[in-house]
């Protein structure tokens, strides 16, 4: 939604408020997930709920514009990824940076889940550009040899969420970097060769009816 107030101040306030709304909904999906209220994130932010609307209509079209922002981050990572001079580099790196973005922000981690698909048509052309870099990232390590050959770009995204809960387990704490470790003993797993043939069609891009 456009800034209507013709004023240059007005129009520096309108932008500062922008960027600390945007800042305040990052904080807040980050721990909290989605389900947060436009109360809550103005009163971060600093403004008016009021101001929330007038910026960006509704909290939906909020919470949409700040995780494009997430997604197009990792669009960025895959493209840096894809020009690594290593294949297995390139892929081992997106595979970290991908589960590391949904630890850090549990609201990327319930879009990233949802099988309903994108919630807009941009987030959608995101989510196909995600899913094609993924899949060449795959294809350039499987060319030079580096990861196993029964291993599908499909597997990549599903092994990237396994350390989503590798906190702790029977009694034992993983530490601030236990993901990582999660993260590095699964790569060495999908690393040609492989020694145990994996079973079962594997994961599937799922096609809303």
């Amino acid at each position: 939604m456009p800034d209507l107030d013709p004023t240059p101040g007005g129009r520096a306030d309108a932008r500062r408020n922008r960027r600390q709304l945007i800042a305040a909904t990052r904080e807040a999906i980050a721990s909290r997930g989605l389900d947060v209220s436009a109360l809550d994130i103005a009163t971060a932010a600093g403004v008016g709920v009021g101001t929330l609307y007038r910026r960006f209509g509704t909290k939906e079209a909020l919470l949409n514009s700040v995780v494009l922002g997430l997604y197009d981050e990792l669009c960025d990572v895959a493209q840096d990824c894809m020009e690594r001079a290593d294949p297995w580099d390139g892929l081992a790196e997106f595979m970290m940076e991908l589960a590391g973005a949904n630890r850090d922000s549990r609201g990327l981690a319930e879009v990233t889940a949802d099988l309903e698909g994108p919630s807009s048509a941009e987030l959608a052309q995101r989510t196909a550009a995600l899913q094609d870099a993924v899949a060449r990232l795959t294809e350039h390590a499987h060319a030079a040899g580096a990861l196993r050959a029964d291993v599908t770009w499909q597997d990549i995204l599903i092994c990237s969420r396994a350390p989503l809960d590798a906190d702790h387990c029977l009694g034992v704490d993983a530490g601030p970097d236990g993901w990582r470790r999660v993260i590095m003993i699964m790569l060495d797993g999908i690393r040609a060769p492989g020694r145990t043939p994996l079973t079962g069609s594997g994961p599937q891009v799922y096609r809303p009816a």
